[in-house]
This record gives C-alpha cells, structure tokens and sequence, in this order.
C-alpha cells in the first residue's frame, strides 16, 4: 500500500481523530491525577497507576480505531464494512465535538488548577494556606583527581544555594543542615524529612586542567524521582562557571513552577565577578568560614583579600570580607576600634558597587550591632531581609537585634523562621533550645541540645548552654553549672565564650578571686576582644578601682555609636556616684538623660524604664523621696511595670518582670512587699544570678542595711549559696585547680 493511500485510509477511518481526542483525555486525565490525588492524601502509587494506565491504553485506542468501525448495527471489523455503507463521516463529526468538548474541560481545568493547585498562582500568595515551594542543595560531590578541589565543588553548592536564597517564592534548607549529609551517601526522603523540603539538587564536579564537567539533579525527595538532570562540560572560566549555575537555577524555577519576579530575574544574570581566579579565591575564603575559629577567619582574610585584588570590583568579596572581621572582633583578637575600620570601609565599598548586595546590608546590621547602634541595627536588617528572604544567617542578625530591643517574642518567632530553614545548624538551634529554656519550656531545650550534641558532639557552644542551664529559671543550680561548664573548659581552654561563662558563674557564687582570674585570662589570650572590654570595666568597677575605670571607659569614646556613647556617659555618672560625689552624678545624669526632667513622661522602650529606674535610686539614696519629682516618675515607672508584665506573653517574661514591680515597691517605700519579691525571685523562681553582687555593692539599696527582715532574707540567700559555693570549691581542690591565692577554705 502507498504511504499516500494508508494516511488517506488513516483519515477515513478516524485514526488521527481518535489519537487527538484520547492524548488530549489522556493528558487531562494524567493532570487531574497528579493535582488532586494529593489534596486528598492518596497514596503516592495511585498517581502512578494512573499515568501507566493511560499510557498503555494509547496505542490500544489506535488499533482500535483502524480494526474497528460503530455501525448502526453495532460494533463491526473494518474490513467487514463496505465503503459505500461506511459512516466514518458521521462518526468524524461526533469525534470533532467529542475533541472540541474535551478541550473546553482541559481549559477549564487549567484556570481551576492554576488558580487553587498550582504553587506559582497570585492568589496562593496571599492565602494562608500557600505551600512554598521547597529544596536542598547537597553538596556536589568532587570527582576531581585532586582531592584538594574540594572546596570548588563545595563552593560551587553554596553559591548554588544562595542564590536561590534570593527567590521570594522559594524555601530553601540552610547551608549548614545541607551540609550535614556530605560525604554520607544519604536516603534522600531522609533527608527531605529531617529538612523539611519536597525536592533535593545534587551533583558533582569534575575539574581537570582547563575544563570543569558539572553534572546536576533535581529530585523529588518523598519518591526518588528524577524530575530533571544535565551534564554540563565546559572550559574553565567565570563566565561559563555563572552560565551553568543559571541555567541551573532556572531549571530549578521551571521544574518547581516558581514565579519569578522582575527584580529576581536580573538577579539571577547578575554574575558577582567576571575573573575565575577571583572567584577561585572567593570559594577558597567561604570554605575556610565555616569553622568560625581564629586561624581559619585569618585565612579567609586572606583570601578574600586575594578575590578583591585580582578583580576590585567583586562587591560580594568586600561584604563576606566585612562579615569575618565582625567574626573576628567575637572570636579572635580583633579590635573594636579596628574592626569598626575595616567592617565599614568594606561594606561602603560593596554597597559602592553594588547597592542592592544582600550580603553588604547584611553586614551594615552586624557593624551597626557591634558598635551598639540598635536602631540603625533593625533598619538594616530589614533591607537584607527583602534582598535575601531565606537566608537563615540574616534572620539570626534579626532575631539578635530584637532580642537588643526585648521583643522576645517577635524575636521568637524569627528564630524559629530560621530554625525551619536551617534545622541542623547547630549555632540557630543551640539559640533556639536556650530560648526553650528560659520561656520554661526545659524538656523541649534539653531535648535539641541532646539532639545537636548527638549530631555535632565536638560543639562547645551547646555544651557551654546546657550546662548554664542549670543556673537558668527554676532550677538555680549554680554549683552544678560551674562544675559541667569547666568540663568543658578542660576540652578548650581557649575558649572565649568558655571564660566568660565561668566568669560570671564565680561571680554569681561570690566568688570574686575566681571571677578576677578568668577576666584577666581573657585580658591575657584577647586583650582587644570587645567582651574583655565589658567584663574587665564592671568588674573592676564594682571592686574600688573607680578612677581606673573612669578613665578606661573614657578611651572607648568614639568606638561605639552616639547611642551607646550615652551609655557610657550613664555608667561614667554611675562611677561618679560610687565615688560618694552624688549631687554631681545625679546633675550629669540629668543632662544625659532629660527624659527625667521632662513635665510628662511617657516610658515607650525598656531604654527609658531603665533610665527612670536608675533616677529613682539615685533620689531614693540621697533622701529625696518626698520630692514631686521623685513622687511622678515612681508613679509611672509602676505604671508602665505593671503593664508590661501583665502584656508579657511567655510565663518566664512575667517572672523577670516581677523584679521591676518589687522595684516599684521599694521606691513606694513598701519594704515588706519588696522582700517578698526578692524571696520569690530566688526562692520560687530560682532567679539566682549575682545576688551576692546585689547585695554587696552598688546595686545594693543599703537603706535597707540593718532592717531585720531584710537581713534575714539576705542571710537566707547567702547560706544557700554558700551551699553552692562549697560544691565548687570541693570540685575543684579535687581536679588540682583550686589556687590558695583565692582563700576561701
């Protein structure tokens, strides 16, 4: 038979038409299938068994329609039916209608499923049931002969993923959770289920002399299935590296049906630099961060400096370089005074080149926190947060600067924004488990400290938290929590956040030998870290070395922001007052902070409760209780005590805020309810920390000084803590690391 003559037979016999009406039902069918089953929690196999079922039936529908003909007489062979007596014709008609109909459905269904099923849609936007889109990036794997391209590939995934951090429609898990499965061969719905994302990218990279093969996989993550994969061989340069990591990217947006906006689109051709030995430096520098020790961010300095020389106008190089010496004043040796320097003269270059790098606005808050100007802080943070809307790192800075703010519970939330990203990060959940504690949720603490100790056992930080635990509300078990944490400090004694925590633990346990020779160690091993700075000037302070101090604190001028300058100028009129030249303090006071002398006084921040506060004492102390002034400001110090503790919305807020209403008593002169705070405080709650500096020095409102009730509550609390002290003391005379210098036998 002629080819001419079969399609013309083809035809005739409806095999075209019925092929078009079963592949559109087929499709519609296969469509509804896969949007639907799901609403309805199906299992997965049945949306399987669907597509199989459709597919198989195709080519019978095909045979069907050439070996068959719908007579009026019924169901005939073709071959049986004599041309002339045929009524394909009338049976073309009906298929036409049949194929218009089902096409008017496949339309209709289209706007259903775009408008209620599809994730892109506006209208899911705006719905509170919206499911974002969500993804991991595994770390490719090298299959470079040199083992040392490590960091390439690993490189290569971060940046992956971070520039998919910058997609508003997307989830996409943290790098230091992704990162966690390296190396492991893990089950991908493991790892969609302790991430909490429905699809995983994963790959490898190949370099070899000039070329680089970059092989990628879209997965998803309940199935194994593989919705997409490429190879990509390419030459060495920066150029092909970024092409290959959009074409990536927007096969990713293609394949989870993500809406891209205007500004995103730019964003995903915006390559960072056009150099790769620039860009080879760069991934270099990024690797060396992760560990957050000293000598690694030094390296990462060096590199990063590398990045910007060999190409001066990487903006992404100057913000990540700043955010390692903000890490570095914390963790390292680093000046206040020059990491202020280097942090902003990066960061207004980045911004300088690029105003609209993320990772630079990112930076500006982390700078604007050291050098505690909050404000400034929050506003930053804000702008990083609308260029980089899943970067978990951003939502810490966040959650850091509303904790400054004391919006903890706004500053809850964020955190476990951020938790839901990065879920084994153990920094976000260490954060997150202490947060646990304090709002009295313990067993949910302890449990994901358990849980980061067991998948990063070497981790000092959740060690450090766990044991303070022991000090923190209800339970007060400061000798319990010196004796686990110098544990630790055995394994590292290095250690910054180590040496601090022992430092005010021995201060809360009176022990203020101890306390000196941790601070003075810091001194030692970080003479410039910012810490050593507020550790050495309170300390010293309370322990008669006023004049010191005084001119110590005055040195610190112009470090920190006009904000914080106040402060220090508050703590240089509190040191006044120490020194006995009270009228003195209280006028100083009275310039730094008008808000006291104001006619009506409205407290809107914890800033000027505590400006309020410390007014009050100073009026109280030198016999000015009977004054208008003295009688207002007390007034709306309770007023706004009283408030704030009953619009607390965690049960251990209310418990802190419990002190500022004793407070409120105490300044009314109520002695017996403000000693009845105190003994709930310590007794009740177990709110032990540094009682015995409260009643010893300055923070000691010694008009109480021989009142019997008071004495008593005092020796009560000191008796216990004497308890406490000795446990310690015990410990360590039997570790060989109890020193006679501090005499307390």
């Amino acid at each position: 038979m002629k080819i001419s003559k079969f399609i013309e037979e083809l035809r005739r016999r409806n095999v075209f038409r019925v092929a078009t009406a079963y592949a559109i039902a087929g499709w519609l069918i296969i469509q509804i299938a896969t949007s639907v089953f799901p609403a309805f929690n199906f299992p997965d196999w049945t949306q399987q068994f669907v597509i199989i079922i459709t597919m198989i039936g195709f080519p019978l529908s095909i045979i069907f329609a050439w070996a068959f003909e719908l007579t009026p007489e019924g169901l005939k062979k073709s071959k049986e039916v004599e041309i002339t007596e045929s009524v394909t014709n009338r049976t073309g008609k009906k298929l036409n209608g049949i194929i218009i109909a089902v096409l008017s459905v496949a339309v209709f269904f289209l706007l259903i499923e775009r408008i209620f099923f599809a994730e892109s849609s506006i209208l899911d936007r705006n719905s509170a049931d919206y499911e974002v889109a969500s993804i991991a990036v595994l770390p490719f794997v090298n299959m470079s002969d040199d083992e040392s391209n490590e960091y390439f590939s690993d490189g290569l995934s971060e940046e992956l993923l971070n520039g998919l951090t910058k997609l508003e429609n997307i989830q996409v898990a943290g790098r230091t959770s992704s990162f966690q499965f390296k190396g492991s061969n893990p089950d991908l719905r493991d790892v969609g289920d302790q991430l909490g994302v429905a699809h995983i990218l994963e790959g490898s990279v190949r370099k070899s002399g000039n070329r680089v093969r970059i092989t990628a996989q879209l997965i998803q993550a309940d199935n194994g299935f593989h919705l997409w994969s490429e190879t990509y061989d390419r030459e060495l340069t920066a150029t092909d590296i970024f092409d290959i990591q959009e074409e990536i990217t927007r096969k990713v947006v293609a394949e989870l049906k993500i809406q891209l906006l205007p500004q995103e689109e730019e964003e995903i051709n915006n390559f960072p630099t056009t150099d790769f030995e620039a860009y080879n430096a760069f991934l270099e520098a990024t690797q060396l961060e992760v560990s957050q020790t000293e000598d690694d961010l030094l390296a990462a300095v060096e590199k990063y400096k590398r990045a910007i020389q060999i190409d001066p106008s990487f903006a992404l190089a100057y913000a990540r370089l700043a955010l390692v010496y903000g890490d570095l004043n914390w963790n390292g040796n680093l000046s206040l005074d020059d990491m202020k320097k280097l942090m902003r003269e990066n960061i207004d270059q980045a911004l300088l080149i690029d105003g609209n790098e993320g990772k630079a606005y990112e930076a500006l808050g982390y700078y604007y926190l050291n050098i505690e100007d909050n404000q400034k802080a929050l506003e930053t943070y804000e702008r990083a947060m609308e260029l980089l809307p899943g970067d978990a790192e951003v939502l810490v800075g966040y959650h850091d600067v509303l904790h400054e703010f004391s919006l903890h519970e706004e500053s809850h939330v964020v955190l476990m924004q951020a938790y839901e990203i990065d879920p084994l990060n153990p920094e976000i959940g260490t954060e997150l488990a202490s947060h646990l504690i304090y709002i009295e949720e313990t067993e949910r603490g302890l449990a994901l400290y358990e849980e980061i100790l067991k998948n990063n056992p070497n981790y000092t930080e959740a060690k450090v938290r766990i044991s303070q635990a022991y000090a923190g509300i209800g339970s007060g078990e400061l000798g319990k929590a010196f004796i686990n944490v110098y544990e630790v400090y055995k394994e590292d004694p290095e250690n910054v956040d180590i040496i601090a925590s022992l430092s005010g633990l021995s201060e809360s346990l009176g022990m203020y030998l101890v306390q000196e020779h941790f601070i003075q160690k810091m001194g030692e091993l970080y003479p410039n870290n910012q810490l050593y700075y507020f550790m050495y000037a309170n300390y010293y302070s309370e322990h008669g070395k006023i004049d010191e101090i005084l001119e110590f604190v005055d040195t610190q001028r112009g470090i920190f922001s006009d904000e914080f300058n106040k402060e220090i100028d508050t703590f240089i009129a509190r040191l006044t007052f120490l020194k006995g030249e009270e009228e003195k303090a209280i006028n100083m006071y009275e310039d730094i902070n008008p808000i006291v002398l104001s006619e009506s006084v409205i407290i809107s921040s914890n800033d000027e409760k505590t400006d309020i506060n410390t007014y009050l004492y100073y009026l109280k102390h030198t016999g000015q209780y009977n004054s208008y002034r003295y009688q207002y400001l007390n007034e709306v110090f309770c007023e706004y005590a009283k408030k704030t503790a009953e619009e607390a919305e965690f049960e251990a807020g209310k418990k802190y805020l419990k002190w500022d209403i004793g407070l409120c008593e105490f300044y009314k002169g109520n002695t017996e309810a403000y000693l009845e705070m105190l003994r709930e405080q310590y007794f009740d709650f177990r709110l032990v920390s540094n009682f015995p500096g409260y009643f010893r020095f300055s923070r000691n409102p010694n008009s109480l000084s021989g009142n019997p009730e008071y004495e008593q509550l005092k020796s009560e609390i000191l008796d216990d803590i004497s308890v406490m002290r000795e446990e310690v003391i015990t410990y360590l005379k039997a570790q060989g690391e109890w020193k006679e210098e501090w005499g307390m036998d």
